[in-house]
C-alpha cells in the first residue's frame, strides 16, 4: 500500500524472520499477476444462496443473504481501497478514479473520476445512508465523497487536511473513521455535506494503516510500521484504553472478521493471513500478493466466504474461507 511513500518502504525490510506459522492450502483462489493457483474453484450447480446469515448481537437483526457469483476480476490492477457493498458490488481504487465491479457485469475502470491531483489513492468506505463513497488520497490530503445515485459519479472534495488518510471503515454511529499514515492516529469525521473531524487516539500508532470495528464495538487499528494490531475501547468516541492484540504481523495493511470473530489481514509482505480471535495462531492463507492491502468478505450475490484482496498485481479472490464475514452494517 505504501507504493506511493517511499519513506516507509524501509519498513518492510525491517521485518527479517517469519513468525511461527501454519500454512494451509492456497487452493483455488483466483491470484495476482505473477501467482499460479493450482486449480480455480467451480461454483456449487445450484442457484441456492451458498449462506444464510444470521447477524449476531448488535448487528441490524436481518438475515443477510450470499449469492454464488464469482466476477472475473483479473483485469483490475493496482489496487489499494476496496469495499464491498451489500449486494455484492466491488468499489477498488485506483489512480485518479475509483473504479466498479456489478455482480453479473464487466468491471468498469475509471467509473468515478476523481481531480487530476489525486494520483494516489487509498481508502475506500461506503457510507449507505447518505448513498455515497468516502474516498481518500495521500497525495491531495483531501477525503472525496462520490455521490452512488450520480450519473456520471464524480469525486468532490468533502475533507480537506487530512493528512495520509489511509485506512476507511464507518463507525457503529454513522461516523466515518480512518486513520493518517504518516501522523500516525484515528480521526472521526461527521458531517452530510461538509467534514468535521475530530481525533480519536491518544497516543500515536506507528504507520497507522487498516482499521476495522468489531461488532462488540471496539475498533481494531494496525501499525503498518511496528507489524501490531491494537483494539481500542472508545468512550464518548475517543480512546479510552488500549491492547495489543498481536505483534507478529509484517507491514499489515488491510483488516477483516468473519462471524467467529475470526481476524484477517492482507500485507505489504504479500500474505493474506489469519489470526484467532484471541490474536494467537497466525496461519498463512496465501502467499505471493503483490502489495496485498485492504480485505474484504463478499455479500450480497458474492459467496459470503470469499475474500477479496485488493493487489498492486490483479485484485485477489480468496475462495477457500469456511466462514462468512461478520454481518456489520457499516462496512
Amino acid at each position: 500500500m505504501r507504493r506511493a511513500l517511499p519513506f516507509a518502504i524501509a519498513f518492510i525490510a525491517a521485518c527479517s524472520s517469519d513468525p511461527a506459522v501454519t500454512p494451509t492450502d492456497a487452493g483455488t483462489d483466483l491470484g495476482s499477476a505473477g501467482d499460479t493457483p493450482a486449480t480455480t474453484d467451480t461454483p456449487a450447480t445450484t442457484d441456492t444462496p451458498a449462506v444464510t446469515d444470521t447477524p449476531a448481537t448488535g448487528d441490524t437483526g436481518t438475515t443477510r443473504q450470499c449469492g454464488t457469483e464469482r466476477p472475473a476480476i483479473t483485469t483490475v490492477r493496482g489496487t489499494e481501497g476496496l469495499v464491498i457493498a451489500a449486494d455484492g458490488t466491488i468499489y477498488y481504487s485506483q489512480s485518479h478514479a475509483v473504479g466498479r465491479i456489478v455482480p453479473g457485469m464487466a468491471p468498469e475502470p475509471g467509473w468515478a473520476q476523481l481531480p487530476a491531483a489525486a494520483s494516489t489513492v487509498w481508502g475506500i468506505a461506503i457510507d449507505t445512508a447518505n448513498h455515497r463513497l468516502l474516498v481518500g488520497s495521500p497525495v491531495t490530503h483531501i477525503i472525496y465523497s462520490v455521490d452512488l445515485t450520480a450519473d456520471p459519479p464524480m469525486g468532490v472534495s468533502y475533507l480537506t487536511g487530512t493528512g495520509s488518510p489511509n485506512g476507511m471503515t464507518m463507525g457503529p454511529d454513522g461516523a466515518l473513521y480512518y486513520t493518517d499514515f504518516a501522523g500516525g492516529h484515528v480521526y472521526r469525521v461527521t458531517g452530510a455535506d461538509t467534514g468535521t473531524r475530530t481525533r480519536v487516539t491518544t497516543a500515536t500508532i506507528p504507520g497507522a494503516d487498516g482499521l476495522a470495528f468489531h461488532r462488540d464495538g471496539t475498533l481494531y487499528v494496525e501499525g503498518y510500521n511496528n507489524g501490531t494490531i491494537y483494539k481500542l475501547t472508545l468512550t464518548g468516541n475517543m480512546e479510552s484504553a488500549r491492547e495489543t492484540v498481536t505483534t507478529e504481523l509484517r507491514s499489515p495493511d488491510g483488516i477483516a472478521f468473519d462471524a467467529m470473530d475470526r481476524i484477517y489481514v492482507g500485507g505489504g509482505d504479500g500474505r493474506l493471513v489469519r489470526l484467532d480471535a484471541d490474536g494467537t495462531n497466525l496461519t498463512v492463507l496465501r502467499t505471493g500478493i503483490s502489495s496485498a492491502a485492504n480485505v474484504e468478505f463478499g455479500a450480497g450475490a458474492l459467496p459470503c466466504t470469499d475474500l477479496y484482496v485488493a493487489s498492486g498485481g490483479t485484485l485477489v479472490r480468496y475462495e477457500m474461507g469456511d466462514t462468512a464475514g461478520a454481518a456489520v452494517p457499516w462496512h
